[in-house]
Order: C-alpha cells, then sequence, then structure tokens
C-alpha cells in the first residue's frame, strides 16, 4: 500500500514538473504586441494573458497613429525601440505580432531591419491597393502638397478601416507614406522582404483578408472560425502552438 502511495507520489510530482516546464516553454522570448488602427490593446488582451501562462515577456507598445499618423520610417522607429529595450533585457529571442495595421507594420519592419525570430500577422489589414479608389483624392492632395514642399504640413485626409471612410490629421508626408499603393505599407502589406518564420492568422469572417490571397505566398496560413476584430482572441491556441514549435 504504502509502495503503491510512493509510485503514485511520484507519478504525480512528474507530472506536475512537465506541466510546470510546458507553460515555460516560451520562457527567454520577447513577444512585441502591436495593435490595430482601431480597438486599441483591448483585441490583444487575451493573447497576450496566454503568452505570458507560457513565460514569454509580452510588451504591448501604443502605437502613435491613435492621434494621427506618422511616417512609415518613423513609425518602424518606435517598433525599433521596443526590440532594443527588448534585447537590453536579455531576451532570447524577439518576435512580432501585429493585428491587423499592427501586422502590417510588424512586417514592415522584419524585412527592413530583420533580427526577429518570427512574425505573426493577426488579421492584417491596412492594404493602400485596396482602398486606394476611397482615398485618391487625399493622395494626391498629399502628393502635390509633398511636390511643393509642404510636406510637413498637417491637413485632413480621408481614412479608411473595416468598410468605414472617416477624416484623418496628419502630415502630407506620412499620409503618402501609409496610403500610397507603391509605398513602404503596400510592400508590407504583401509581407514583402519577411525572411523569418512568417504566420498569417486569417478570420474566416474577415472578408478582405479572406479575399486577398495573395500575399500568402510564403509562411504559414492558418484560418479561425472569427471575424476581424477578434481574430486574435480566437486564435491564441494556434499561435502560440506554431510559436512554441519555431
Amino acid at each position: 500500500m504504502r509502495l503503491a502511495a510512493s509510485v503514485l507520489g511520484a507519478f504525480l510530482g512528474l507530472a506536475s514538473l512537465a506541466a510546470s516546464a510546458s507553460a515555460m516553454e516560451l520562457k527567454g522570448t520577447t513577444v512585441i504586441l502591436i495593435h490595430g488602427k482601431a480597438g486599441g490593446q483591448g483585441p490583444l488582451q487575451p493573447l497576450a494573458a496566454a503568452l505570458k501562462a507560457e513565460g514569454a515577456n509580452v510588451v504591448l507598445p501604443l502605437m502613435s497613429w491613435r492621434s494621427g499618423y506618422r511616417t512609415y520610417e518613423q513609425t518602424l522607429g518606435e517598433v525599433q525601440a521596443a526590440v532594443q529595450r527588448a534585447r537590453a533585457a536579455d531576451a532570447a529571442r524577439v518576435v512580432l505580432m501585429g493585428h491587423s495595421l499592427g501586422a502590417n507594420i510588424s512586417m514592415g519592419y522584419a524585412a527592413r531591419s530583420g533580427g526577429v525570430a518570427a512574425v505573426v500577422a493577426l488579421a492584417p489589414g491596412h492594404r493602400p491597393a485596396f482602398i486606394v479608389s476611397l482615398t485618391q483624392d487625399s493622395l494626391d492632395r498629399a502628393k502635390a502638397m509633398v511636390a511643393a514642399g509642404r510636406g510637413g504640413e498637417k491637413a485632413s485626409f480621408l481614412d479608411f478601416n473595416q468598410g468605414r471612410v472617416f477624416p484623418v490629421t496628419t502630415t502630407a508626408e506620412a499620409y503618402v507614406s501609409f496610403f500610397d499603393p507603391s509605398g513602404p505599407a503596400a510592400s508590407a502589406a504583401q509581407g514583402n522582404g519577411v525572411g523569418g518564420p512568417l504566420l498569417w492568422v486569417i478570420g474566416t469572417g474577415d472578408k478582405p483578408a479572406m479575399n486577398d490571397r495573395a500575399p500568402y505566398s510564403r509562411g504559414t496560413r492558418i484560418q479561425v472560425s472569427a471575424g476581424h476584430p477578434d481574430t486574435p482572441r480566437v486564435a491564441v491556441r494556434q499561435v502560440i502552438d506554431w510559436l512554441r514549435a519555431q
């Protein structure tokens, strides 16, 4: 009886150790979670909590586009600052995960600067080539301002997000960098230049992402039963399983 109890206790102890080890598989990994154009950090909180439970360090920077765009290059600088802080804290690896516009910026940074272990594009959004028919007048006006040497001036331009067109106040040069179909944001939307592991997470209810299959020629593409806003929450398990496998 005592022997059986001893064996059972040892088994439970090993099981507990195994569970603890499994829960810390992402220890040493810093995940920089970049929010989208609307909704802020709220849609990312369940994913952030799950990543922390796996042992990862999670950073959720507040991006400047909440109050108007900076240039695409300056916005990549915000990501650069978060990456540098992670490395200064001795992160063994740095992973970029972005939701919607945050996915665009994550891929843009990985393509431009490299040095990240993986990129996860959650409900990738902000495709200048797809929205230019709605923003062309604003883009033409912004380009004219840049050509006239007034690129640093602020004005009201049209923005687009999830079927809604609305005004945004920003500089002409910043607007062009984000909305020109031949600019850096358009290139990033296709995943161009991302050299390391790349995961596309697409909600079946996210029609623009579902219909735009061209970018998914490289990397891993998974679908989840979700719309655009809730893709990060619904895909928690799939994202973590993929990340643990890298």
